[in-house]
């Protein structure tokens, strides 16, 4: 009866028009898709070729990952700024847009690498070798492990090394003249005399006042120095695994289990034990191989090892024991040691002379230990705390799914995670980026805690892993903005600041008064004495005197040479407001070059070359159609 009805209405003229205008709709939509395109997935394009984001991804985390080896902490401090990031991002981004130019310069001139020279480039490859020779089965199984084919390695091989044939043409063919250098090392190495007439502002504090119309007029204009850090407060969930290990146990059954069915952990690998004479290569190696040949000789003739070894062997700690080494396994000793020493095959066997960086060897094989199964007992220990750390990591990480579970099922607060997870919540007091505790501090935390996007949904963060089996996830709860601290906390630090200008500007107008008499050739002695000021001397100032003043110091190295024994003379303001009054007396020019300049020879090359490629750079960035596409940039993570 219902959908007789139904259909009676679907015949009428209003729902033929009701679904004439849903079909329009659905067809107009389906233009607008055909026109609008396909969705952007790339943050750059050049002269129309796509920078994927999987190739700035990875470019990304390479980069972030060499500095965070280079840097430490420093460089997590500094990852917890967004505004450092972006510029972190896009510096990766322009390093790939440079190489595709490149690439497509390298295609232009025609430049080529043949696939023997790519196969030879692999051979030689000492990642790919063990024992010295290349290894199929471990070239196959690393760049497997880099998510590479066979294929896919060869072509990035062949763009990289037609790459370095464009970059060696460019950079290789700049240098610098021996005399360049030389220049430049006398400019490093010259030294001047100096004397300074110092003027320090603090002396002249007394003699300022500050009216309440300074105070507030530098106040507006200096808000910026005086700002209170952004603060947040959040509550958060930490999750610890050694925590969860605590209540976890494994009896020795377990153990003894596990022990069974990884026999190939508990393997201990074959042993040899070993004497040896050590003759050095002294001055002469042909000598010392000659006398370890006639070494070998006379033991093979018959005479006691271990008393050739006391009297010749330089290794003296052996030596006292007959030449005897302790056990050893493979990977230990030097390589052509450890190679003769196990290619021995009895107790007794001699070696024949054995080269290595330390001289020559003389090898006796004195016992071998095949390889074997520790026995259980041996191990139980260590058996039952690697499976409590195992189950551990097994807990903790079903634990750490459940709570990103749950956080996310129950965004508009931690509560209901922490009751099905048996946990508490933590509520933080207010706290910057400089004054955060642990867990707090780690900078993957504050670069979420201070997320502004996370503060305007109001929701749960992800589930953040720290180090040491830890996890994290919080909610913010408030937040004050950055914002200048009102007059009245900061009055005092404004009127010193205040002051501090005034008696610096006093300090430089009687700094001025003594210049403008030294200028027109007056003694000054008396004006010193009256201000009481005294000349300091300085003889053979370097240009990278850590003990003064780098204001000063910079001045000094550029004031002109003295004139007929007459001394330059300037007025120089230090970094802390303090004038200074500095005749130049003397330049002093070293006379032989230093052993810099081939270092500074090299250096100047390099610049010269680095500074042509950044010109090529230019030109091809100019002749080129780049585009960026931020939104798609900004979600490479």
């Amino acid at each position: 009866m219902m959908l007789d009805k139904l259909r009676e209405g679907a015949q009428g003229k209003v729902a033929k028009v009701i679904l004439g205008l849903i079909i329009l709709s659905f067809a107009l939509a389906g233009v607008g898709s055909y026109l609008n395109g396909p969705a952007r997935t790339a943050p750059a394009t050049v002269n129309g070729n796509d920078i994927s984001s999987a190739a700035l991804e990875n470019a990304y985390r390479n980069e972030r990952a060499r500095m965070e080896s280079q840097m430490g902490e420093a460089f997590n401090q500094l990852a917890a700024n967004p505004d450092y990031m972006k510029q972190f991002r896009r510096g990766v981004l322009d390093r790939l847009i440079d190489q595709a130019l490149i690439d497509d310069k390298a295609r232009q001139l025609g430049l080529r690498v043949s696939d023997e020279q790519i196969k030879q480039a692999i051979v030689e490859m000492p990642e790919f070798a063990e024992e010295g020779k290349f290894n199929n089965d471990r070239y196959l199984q690393l760049i497997r492990r880099a998510g590479m084919t066979p294929e896919m390695f060869r072509d990035s091989l062949r763009q990289d090394m037609v790459r370095q044939q464009l970059m060696g043409a460019l950079l290789g063919s700049e240098f610098a003249l021996k005399g360049e250098a030389e220049q430049l090392d006398k400019l490093y190495n010259q030294t001047r005399d100096l004397r300074l007439v110092r003027l320090a502002a603090s002396a002249y504090m007394g003699e300022v006042e500050v009216s309440d119309a300074e105070v507030d007029q530098f106040y507006k204009a200096n808000s910026g120095r005086f700002m209170n850090d952004e603060k947040v407060k959040v509550d958060y969930l930490l999750l610890d695994a050694a925590n969860l290990g605590k209540n976890i146990k494994v009896t020795e059954q377990d153990a003894q289990d596990y022990y069974d069915q990884h026999q190939d952990l508990f393997q201990r690998a074959e042993r040899r034990q070993v004497a040896h004479i050590l003759i050095p290569f002294g001055k002469d190696e042909k000598a010392a191989q000659k006398q370890a040949d006639e070494l070998l000789a006379k033991v093979k003739g018959g005479e006691d090892f271990a008393t050739l070894a006391k009297a010749n062997s330089s290794d003296t700690f052996s030596a006292k024991k007959g030449g005897e080494l302790d056990w050893f396994e493979k990977g230990v000793m030097d390589p052509a040691f450890e190679q003769a020493a196990f290619a021995l095959a009895k107790a007794g066997d001699l070696s024949a002379v054995v080269k290595s960086p330390f001289g020559f060897h003389i090898i006796k094989l004195l016992a071998v230990e095949p390889a074997k199964t520790k026995p259980f007992v041996d191990v139980m220990s260590e058996t039952i705390t690697r499976l409590q750390a195992d189950k551990a990591k097994e807990l903790f990480f079903a634990e750490q799914q459940k709570m990103a579970d749950n956080s996310f099922e129950n965004p508009d607060s931690l509560d209901l995670t922490a009751e099905a997870m048996g946990m508490k919540v933590v509520s933080s007091d207010y706290f910057s980026q400089a004054d955060a505790q642990a867990p707090l501090n780690d900078p993957k935390v504050l670069a979420v805690a201070f997320s502004e996007q996370l503060r305007d949904d109001n929701t749960n963060s992800d589930v953040i892993e720290l180090a040491d089996g830890k996890a994290l996830v919080l909610h913010i709860m408030g937040h004050q903005p950055k914002a200048a601290k009102p007059l009245a906390e900061v009055k005092d630090q404004v009127i010193a600041a205040i002051k501090h200008e005034k008696a610096s500007e006093v300090a430089r107008g009687k700094a001025q008064g003594l210049l403008d008499k030294l200028h027109a050739g007056e003694d000054i002695q008396a004006d010193l004495t009256a201000l009481g000021l005294k000349v300091e001397s300085h003889k053979g100032v370097s240009r990278f005197a850590q003990e003064m003043d780098q204001n000063l110091l910079a001045q000094a190295f550029r004031m002109p040479h003295p004139v007929d024994g007459k001394p330059s003379v300037e007025l120089v303001a230090e970094a802390n407001g303090d004038r200074v009054v500095v005749a130049l007396d003397k330049v002093n020019v070293t006379k032989e070059p230093s052993q810099m300049v081939s270092l500074l020879q090299g250096q100047l090359g390099q610049g010269k070359a680095q500074a042509d490629y950044k010109s090529l750079i230019d030109e091809l960035r100019k002749a080129a159609k780049i585009e960026y596409f931020t939104d798609v940039e900004a979600t490479v993570e």
